[in-house]
C-alpha cells in the first residue's frame, strides 16, 4: 500500500533548509552530512511530485509551491517539537527555566535584576542557550526566548519588555577634550558606530536634529551593543543604543547623554510559546519580568515616527 505522507526524516530536512535557505546550514542543524539532506530534499519531491526548493545565488529559495507547503507542515512540526520536549520533562528538570536572550541584554538588564525573582522561587534554576539572531525561528527546547526586534516573530507570543528608548552616547573624555558640551552638529565629526540591525537609527536620529541623512552612514558596523558600549567608552566613537544597556555607564560618568531619548520601532521582547504557561515556574517569570517592566517603563522619550 502507498504511504499517504512523507517520512518525518524528509518533513525536518525540508523544515531546516527552509528556514536557513542553506543545505550546509540545513546539514549542521540536523548533524548529517549535506549530501543526507540533499537525498531527503529528492525523496520528498519526488514524493510531492513537484520541486520545493530552487537554486538562489548561493543558496536556495522555497518555490510558490514549497512556500505554501512549508507554511502549512512548520505549524504541526513545532507542536511535535514542543510535545516532545513537555514528554522529555521528569521531575528533575521542574525547576529549571531555560531561557535565550540577547547577550547584551542578559548581562546589563536581566542578570541584576534576577536576585530579586530569585528570593520569590529559590527553587527556580536557570539555563541560558545561545541567543536568537533577528530572523532565527525559536527552538521548542527552551521555555522563552528574550529577543530583539518588532515583536512580529511567527507562531509564538511576543511581549514588549524594554528598550525602544534609544539615546545618543558619547565618551565623557571627548567633552574634555573639546572643552565644550557637544552639539548634534558635532557629533558628524565623530566616527559614528553602528548596530547591524537598526541600519536606519543614524538616520533617524539625523532626521529628528534636521542634520543631512547621508552624512551619517559611514562608520563601523557592531553585531552586539555592548561592543558600541565598549567602544564608546574608549573613545572610538559615538553610539546610538537603548538607553537601558548604558545606563551603569551614564552613572558612572564615562559616557555622556546627547539630546533626550528618541523611540524606536524595536525593543527587547519576551517570547514563548502559550502552552509554556501551563508550566508553573514559567509563568511565574512571565508574571514577575511583566510586573518589573511596567513598573520601570520610561517617560522621558521623543517619538519617532
Amino acid at each position: 500500500m502507498k504511504r499517504a505522507c512523507p517520512t518525518i526524516q524528509e518533513l525536518l530536512a525540508f523544515d531546516a533548509v527552509a528556514k536557513h535557505e542553506s543545505f550546509t546550514r540545513a546539514a549542521n542543524v540536523l548533524c548529517v552530512t549535506v549530501s543526507g539532506v540533499s537525498k531527503q530534499i529528492a525523496s520528498l519531491e519526488s514524493f510531492v511530485g513537484r520541486p520545493l526548493l530552487q537554486k538562489a545565488g548561493r543558496g536556495v529559495t522555497l518555490t510558490a509551491v514549497g512556500r505554501e507547503y512549508w507554511g502549512k507542515i512548520s505549524p504541526s512540526l513545532r507542536v511535535i517539537e514542543s510535545a516532545t520536549f513537555e514528554a522529555r520533562l521528569d521531575e528533575s528538570s521542574a525547576g529549571i527555566l531555560t531561557l535565550a536572550s540577547v547577550p547584551t541584554f542578559l548581562t546589563k538588564w536581566l542578570i541584576p535584576r534576577l536576585p530579586s525573582f530569585r528570593k520569590l522561587h529559590p527553587g527556580v534554576t536557570f539555563s541560558f542557550s545561545q541567543h536568537l539572531r533577528l530572523n532565527d525561528s525559536q527552538p521548542a527546547d527552551i521555555d522563552a526566548a528574550i529577543r530583539f526586534g518588532a515583536g512580529n516573530w511567527p507562531s509564538v507570543v511576543s511581549i514588549y519588555i524594554a528598550g525602544k528608548e534609544f539615546i545618543c552616547i558619547y565618551a565623557a573624555k571627548l567633552e574634555q577634550q573639546l572643552g565644550h558640551s557637544l552639539k548634534p552638529s558635532d557629533l558628524l565629526k565623530q566616527t559614528l558606530l553602528h548596530h547591524e540591525e537598526t541600519p536606519f537609527a543614524w538616520r533617524k536620529w539625523a532626521a529628528h536634529w534636521n542634520i543631512d541623512e547621508t552624512s551619517t552612514l559611514a562608520g563601523p558596523r557592531f553585531t552586539q551593543y555592548s561592543a558600541i558600549i565598549q567602544a564608546v567608552v574608549n573613545g572610538l566613537g559615538a553610539g546610538l543604543v537603548p538607553r537601558i544597556l548604558v545606563e551603569e555607564e551614564l552613572a558612572q560618568g564615562v559616557v555622556l547623554q546627547l539630546g533626550p531619548a528618541l523611540e524606536f520601532n524595536l525593543g527587547h521582547y519576551l517570547c514563548f510559546n502559550p502552552n509554556r504557561m501551563n508550566r508553573p515556574i514559567f509563568a511565574a517569570f512571565h508574571s514577575w519580568i511583566l510586573t518589573l517592566s511596567k513598573a520601570e517603563q520610561p517617560c522621558y522619550h521623543v517619538p519617532v515616527a
